[in-house]
């Protein structure tokens, strides 16, 4: 029972971190289904303040030691504070200059041993990423999607740059345009030596105002 329940606690503490170092599988948009959005996207070419970022995030570990199965479920959403930096975006590229946020927000953990509900946290999920600067090279699905190459303000909350091809959908909310990803991720990890997988995705939208 000792080793259950330290494991137990390893998943509680860890499925947030482990958030923050996942490889994202990120699906490119099909050019036959890649429709939706309000709004003329037709031509989105133009100088962007770059307004906040706003993100659901989902993730499953799951570890099995002699006799138990272990999973912890993490969920949480935010909107980014302190946002800084612009965006450009010409025919073929997106570039970000001195983007930068902070998210001060509470995730849930659910822990579970054999199915049977163990915890139920609340945990503080704090971060600031400084400002940075990224180009991202795109090609147009159509009026309102992208296939982009890079960061395009990916809602991972570790910031880490997704690799491949990002699908993009877009839309307008007024002056501002709504860049929207969904990312999915299956990884192996361990977990204080035993080995486990991870699980789950993160849906967000980066928000650009019209300057």
């Amino acid at each position: 029972m000792r080793i259950t329940v330290k494991l137990t606690l390893l998943l509680i503490l860890n499925t947030g971190l482990l958030l923050t170092s996942c490889q994202k599988e990120i699906n490119p948009l099909d050019p036959a289904t890649g429709t939706g959005g309000t709004g003329n996207t037709n031509n989105i070419i133009g100088e962007y303040n770059f307004v906040g970022l706003t993100a659901t995030t989902y993730s499953s570990v799951t570890v099995s030691v002699p006799g138990s199965e272990l999973r912890a479920v993490t969920v949480s959403d935010y909107i980014t504070k302190n946002n800084v930096g612009t965006a450009t975006i010409t025919a073929s590229n997106i570039m970000f200059t001195g983007v930068g946020y902070s998210i001060d927000t509470t995730a849930n953990a659910k822990t579970y041993i054999d199915g049977v509900l163990f915890d139920d946290s609340d945990l503080p999920f704090i971060a600031a990423f400084p400002p940075t600067n990224t180009t991202s090279s795109y090609t147009r699905i159509n009026s309102d999607s992208l296939n982009a190459i890079g960061a395009v303000g990916a809602p991972n909350p570790s910031g880490v740059t997704p690799t491949g091809t990002v699908g993009v959908k877009l839309s307008w909310s007024g002056d501002t345009l709504l860049l929207s990803i969904k990312s999915s991720f299956t990884q192996s990890i361990s977990q204080g030596g035993v080995p486990g997988t991870l699980t789950g995705y993160v849906n967000g939208i980066s928000k650009l105002k019209k300057r």
